[in-house]
């Protein structure tokens, strides 16, 4: 008798979660009430989640944020971290788990800010937020003013697509640019296909749910071909200038072909890039660490990317960049 591999059954397990999450949204017509019912319950599988990490909640002004250390943390080297959700749902608190997660993993503090959500506030305001947490995180610790020896920024889905779009905006005001970036599942292309990527098997997403999206995030604020909605938009001239990037996506996810066109875009600029693409499984797996064990694989390859780049000297990157794994 054939047996699925144990780890399709897991990514089954959650995918028939997340289905009957977006089923029962479908009840509503507002979006807006659908995607903060899905993200609200996108990790209540019932797992039990794991934690480690000290807690400092911090007042940015316009917007909050919490700092995660670990035991031992290394001291200065930081990392700013972006939540998903579709860019009006989701939290620090809907991403403990995860951040958490990769404090522990990468042995750093982590910065997590709860930026303004659409439709509340559209465009720019969760990138500004973005942007001021990124800038405090560089100068700051969970302690006081602290002149940070390394950031890496990070973030999943929507908040991959603030992540990519503030190096945009970090280059543009000639700002300290991140030491890495990773994008997990992360929107870089706001531009919608004609139609689903081939073999791609994701109730989170479809061109029409992407243009909904869109509308209530832009509100006729800006289009988007503006690169700092969709990244890929970039000229090469600000492309070249990223730092080393790791993007990670499932094979089945609605992102994955936008993401590995992201990879080789960079990838011929000469940007240090390391692409992973992870078979069968749902959108943001990262998300779900104790249901899937390729969660944990991730974060480990995020955190081997870090130290990897941080043992290369500055003025070699360049020449590591032709890689493209």
């Amino acid at each position: 008798m054939l047996t699925e591999h144990p780890s399709v059954a897991q990514a089954r397990i959650v995918k028939d979660h997340i289905a009957g999450l977006i089923a029962r949204s479908d009840e509503t017509d507002d979006l807006e009430v659908a995607m903060r019912y899905v993200m609200d319950n996108y990790c209540l599988t019932g797992a039990e989640r794991e934690f480690g990490c000290g807690t400092t909640p911090v007042d940015l002004g316009t917007c909050s944020g919490e700092w995660f250390v670990p035991p031992q943390a290394e001291p200065g080297h930081h990392i700013v971290y972006i939540h998903g959700g579709g860019w009006f749902a989701g939290s620090v608190d809907t991403h403990r788990h995860l951040i958490d997660l990769i404090a522990r993993r990468t042995g750093r503090a982590v910065f997590a800010p709860n930026y303004r959500l659409a439709p509340e506030h559209p465009f720019p305001a969760g990138l500004e937020d973005a942007a001021r947490a990124y800038d405090y995180a560089c100068s700051n610790g969970r302690a006081g003013p602290l002149a940070a020896a390394s950031v890496a920024l990070m973030g999943d889905s929507a908040g991959g697509n603030l992540s990519a779009a503030l190096v945009i905006d970090i280059i543009s005001r000639s700002a300290r640019l991140p030491d890495a970036l990773a994008l997990l599942s992360g929107v870089v292309d706001f531009r919608p296909p004609d139609q689903m990527p081939p073999g791609s098997d994701d109730p989170t997403c479809e061109p029409t749910t992407q243009t909904r999206i869109a509308e209530l995030y832009l509100q006729g604020v800006t289009t988007v071909d503006n690169p700092l909605v969709s990244p890929a938009a970039a000229d090469s001239d600000v492309l070249e200038r990223f730092p080393p990037t790791i993007i990670q996506a499932s094979s089945d996810e609605y992102l994955r072909d936008q993401d590995v066109a992201f990879a080789a875009a960079l990838w011929r600029l000469g940007v240090t890039v390391h692409l992973s693409i992870w078979p069968h499984l749902p959108h943001a797996f990262h998300l779900f660490p104790q249901e899937l064990s390729a969660a944990g694989r991730a974060v480990d390859e995020i955190a081997a990317f870090l130290e990897g780049v941080e043992a290369v000297p500055a003025d070699k990157l360049a020449s590591v960049g032709a890689q493209n794994d």
